[in-house]
Formats: structure tokens, C-alpha cells, sequence
């Protein structure tokens, strides 16, 4: 009796060190890890040479590389558009969706594609925040103690740019200096190296428009994020949003200001349009209903909150056509040349 006690707990133990072992291989089923995301990133740039240019414009706090795909068949210098995703840590579906970008722009044959990327560039950081994304997978879809946004030194690098002087805000989202929230905006504004590769990159580069793909509310969001009065460009954003949502294939997004969500301080897009003319959107990817309605609407872990798992080719596929045709209407109102001028510039030399 007492060897079969002793067998089947150690049966036990071998079927649950199986299931471990499967868990760590594989954690979160669609989304690759982070070495594979690199090898896919740098397989485009070697399967078309002609088109796609890889660099690497920073790293992370571990030291791991952030990578831009620049993207044109022009042989020229040409006006350049930007997309950024992965800034949080566990929004990987934003990280998918520069990916799907990045492979539409290449691998398709549509004529109204073929003729942008003739025209102008397309620069493409997709993952912003390696380390972070490093860390959900290994937590298979957890944090660990330094939690699900954030780089790792804890810092949320969309509240790490400069804030706008004179800006307050005390909603609980918008961003603090305690360490210990999930919304800690750093020591000081560009003390993180994942946010000043991005300051690097757009103090060099003159780009018309950027978006930066999060998740997971369903939106098209515009400046301002730090206060509710409308921006100088207003109607300018209304027309790109309007043509990102005529173009999405499943369900639209809400074109809105970002303040009117909720406010924020020290985030990218308002730090690109007040210190350097940058249009720049926030597309939230996805909805958390229709992610909780994946889940059966059960308990579930947060990253299942922010990714879509039995849709997420739906929302790819939703947003990723939308997104091209929203540069392309930008290049045709402004023709390719930054609508704003820089109302802060210099402020954070």
C-alpha cells in the first residue's frame, strides 16, 4: 500500500513537472518570445534587402536591443512616418500589430500600398520595451515584482517624457513619482534609455505623423493628453482618425482626445506634438469585453485583459490596413511635411 502511495505521488510529480515544463516552453500560445521576435525582425530585413533596413537606435536597461525597421522602396530620401509598440510590458498585441505592419508593407501586393511606399518611409520600433516583454513571457503573463507595464527599473515609459511645464493632473492613471506605482514616471523626465532612444530618433529624424499601438481599449486617441483644451491641429487629427476608422475591416474605434479618456502626463505623443510638430495618435488595439468574451467571461490573468487570444487575428487584421491608410491620408492633407510647429522645443535639452 505504501509503494503505491509513494508511486503515485511521484507519478503526480512527473505530470505536474510535465505541465510546468510545457508552460515555460510555451506560456501565452500565439505571442512569440523574445527571441523569437528578433529573429522575425531581422528576417524581414534579410528577405527584403531592398526594402527594409535594419538598425538598432538604442537598448533597454538590460541591455537589450531596440530595433527600427526603416521601410521604402524609394530610392531617394523621402518623408518619413513612425510606429512605435510594446512601450508596456505587457501589451503585446501592440508589439504584433507594428509587426503585421511591418509584413503588410512588404509582402503585399495592394497598388495604394506599393504607391506609399514609394513616396515615403515607414520607421518601425516594434517592441520599445524588450525587457519588459522578456519578463511577462518568462512569468507567463505575469510581471513578477516589478509588475505588467513597466521597464525594468520599474519606470512606466509612457509617463518618462518630458511633462509640459506647469501641467498637474491627480487622476490616479496620470502619472507620479512613487516608486512602488504602476504609473511611476521615473526620477526624472528622459532618465530611462528605452525613452530617450525615441527622443534620439526624433531630434534626427523630421517624421509628418506617429503612432504608438497599446492596448486594450478600443480607441484613437489625439493630443492633448496633459489638459482638455483642443489642439491647434484638432481638425488635422479628426481627418486621420476618421480615415483610420473608415478603413478598420471589424469593428471601429472611438476617435477621441486622449485627455477626455483620461489625462496624462509626460506620455509620447504629447512630448512628440508640443516640443517637435509631430502628429502623434495612441491606437488602443482591441477591447477587454471582447477579450474577457474569448475567456468566457471567467476569471482570468491581467495579460489575458490586454491581449486578445481566440481574435487575435481578428483585431490584426482590424487595425493594421487602418493604419497604413491613416498615414496615407496624412501624407495627402499635409504632403508628407509636419503640419505643427514645435510649441516647446528645446525644453528638454
Amino acid at each position: 500500500m505504501r509503494q503505491r502511495v509513494l508511486n503515485f505521488n511521484l507519478a503526480f510529480c512527473l505530470l505536474l513537472l510535465s505541465f510546468q515544463i510545457y508552460a515555460q516552453s510555451k506560456p501565452l500560445e500565439l505571442y512569440p518570445s523574445l527571441e523569437e521576435f528578433y529573429l522575425e525582425i531581422e528576417q524581414l530585413a534579410k528577405d527584403y534587402p531592398s526594402m527594409v533596413k535594419l538598425e538598432i537606435i538604442g537598448q533597454s536597461v538590460e541591455q537589450r536591443p531596440i530595433y527600427l525597421l526603416r521601410i521604402t522602396s524609394s530610392s531617394k530620401p523621402a518623408p518619413k512616418a513612425l510606429i512605435t509598440g510594446g512601450i508596456h510590458a505587457c501589451e503585446f498585441i501592440g508589439a504584433r500589430l507594428a509587426m503585421q505592419v511591418a509584413h503588410l508593407l512588404v509582402e503585399q501586393d495592394n497598388p495604394e500600398i506599393i504607391e506609399l511606399i514609394s513616396k515615403i518611409e515607414i520607421d518601425i520600433v516594434p517592441l520599445l520595451n524588450p525587457d519588459g516583454y522578456y519578463r511577462v513571457y518568462a512569468h507567463n503573463g505575469r510581471g513578477g515584482k516589478i509588475g505588467t507595464r513597466k521597464n525594468a527599473n520599474g519606470v512606466d515609459l509612457n509617463r518618462n517624457f518630458p511633462v509640459v511645464p506647469g501641467a498637474k493632473s491627480y487622476h490616479p492613471l496620470a502619472g507620479n513619482r512613487r516608486p512602488n506605482s504602476n504609473y511611476y514616471m521615473g526620477k526624472e523626465e528622459l532618465s530611462e534609455p528605452e525613452t530617450r532612444a525615441i527622443s534620439q530618433l526624433v531630434k534626427k529624424e523630421k517624421f509628418f505623423i506617429a503612432f504608438n499601438l497599446h492596448s486594450v481599449a478600443g480607441k484613437f486617441l489625439y493630443p492633448y493628453a496633459y489638459s482638455k483644451k483642443p489642439a491647434p491641429d484638432i481638425e488635422f487629427f479628426k481627418a486621420v482618425g476618421e480615415a483610420f476608422s473608415q478603413a478598420q475591416k471589424n469593428y471601429l474605434y472611438k476617435v477621441e482626445q486622449s485627455y477626455n479618456w483620461y489625462p496624462t502626463l509626460g506620455d509620447m505623443d504629447d512630448y512628440l506634438y508640443l516640443w517637435f510638430g509631430i502628429p502623434s495618435f495612441t491606437v488602443e488595439v482591441g477591447t477587454v469585453k471582447s477579450n474577457l468574451f474569448d475567456q468566457g467571461f471567467k476569471k482570468i490573468k491581467l495579460f489575458w485583459f490586454a491581449n486578445p487570444k481566440d481574435k487575435y487575428e481578428f483585431w490584426l487584421e482590424n487595425d493594421s490596413y487602418a493604419l497604413i491608410f491613416a498615414i496615407k491620408k496624412a501624407e495627402e492633407i499635409s504632403s508628407g511635411k509636419p503640419i505643427a510647429s514645435s510649441q516647446l522645443g528645446g525644453k528638454d535639452e
